[in-house]
């Protein structure tokens, strides 16, 4: 066998030239779409599990939905489950404005113009006006110019606690970077296990918070609960790699489910890595 400098230098002599560099481009398409699709590193709501993670709650839920941004998350649950009770957080004057569009009538939903984070206080908010409204200034975006406005901050634990909230069936977390924040101002709630199942979107605005798929996980460990990467229809458990930690190139939902809630046996799980 070659030794392993002499397979790199014959590999790069055969990649380094335009026929093989159009053969690299062909072969960096094809794993993409590998990881996207086959792997479910994708944030499509229709393919990636999204809808599904709903169907595995009961007929009169309690979701909360964090970053209610125009309410399609909430839309959809309420297809799925229309007598569900939804709390709706958003700091942006565009959340606000969707809930008082679609649903500033509906006795269904509970919703808060606020963001939410380790502690509570007040924050610097950005908005593109996008999707992309964030905490944090987003890296990804050169030459878009915020609007920066000042907004309020509390934690899921003050919340709960001041409303009498002491069971959650499900929490839809997307707050744009801010994801892993949220969790930790939920601390006393997850050792509680007040939360049956929490999902979080892992994608560019970590890079933009500076945080890191090991903090959740590493969060997460002396917590009631376990971790999973969602697939459409199943579960698979998540151990961590370093090489899942990049939130630009492999974007993904990740979700945590309680150990009582496991313990109903009904969730669908595969040892799907590879």
């Amino acid at each position: 066998m070659f030794s392993r400098q002499v397979r790199h230098t014959l590999l790069q002599k055969l990649f380094w030239n335009s026929a093989g560099a159009a053969l690299v481009r062909l072969l960096i398409r094809y794993e993409t779409l590998f990881d996207t699709v086959v792997r479910n590193y994708s944030l499509m709501t229709g393919s990636n599990g999204e809808r599904w993670l709903s169907t595995l709650l009961d007929e009169t839920p309690v979701v909360f939905d964090v970053g209610f941004h125009d309410g399609t998350s909430t839309d959809e649950i309420f297809k799925l489950r229309p007598k569900a009770d939804v709390y709706g957080f958003d700091p942006s004057r565009f959340g606000a404005e969707s809930y008082a569009k679609r649903f500033k009538d509906d006795p269904r939903v509970t919703f808060s113009n606020v963001a939410l984070s380790e502690k509570p206080g007040e924050l610097q908010f950005f908005d593109y006006e996008n999707m992309c409204n964030s905490l944090a200034v987003r890296k990804e975006m050169p030459g878009a110019i915020p609007t920066v406005y000042a907004v309020p901050v509390t934690t899921l634990d003050a919340f709960c606690s001041s409303r009498g909230i002491e069971h959650i069936n499900m929490m839809k977390i997307d707050a744009e970077g801010y994801d892993l924040n949220v969790l930790e101002g939920a601390s006393d709630l997850l050792d509680r296990q007040v939360i049956d199942i929490f999902m979080f979107e892992f994608a560019s605005g970590w890079a933009a918070s500076k945080r890191y798929l090991w903090e959740a996980v590493e969060f997460m460990e002396p917590k009631p609960y376990r971790l999973f990467h969602l697939f459409n229809g199943f579960l698979c458990p998540l151990v961590y790699d370093i090489r899942n930690d990049s939130c630009t190139t492999r974007p993904a939902m990740y979700v945590g489910v309680s150990d009582k809630r496991l313990s109903q046996g009904d969730i669908p799980m595969r040892d799907y890595r590879f």
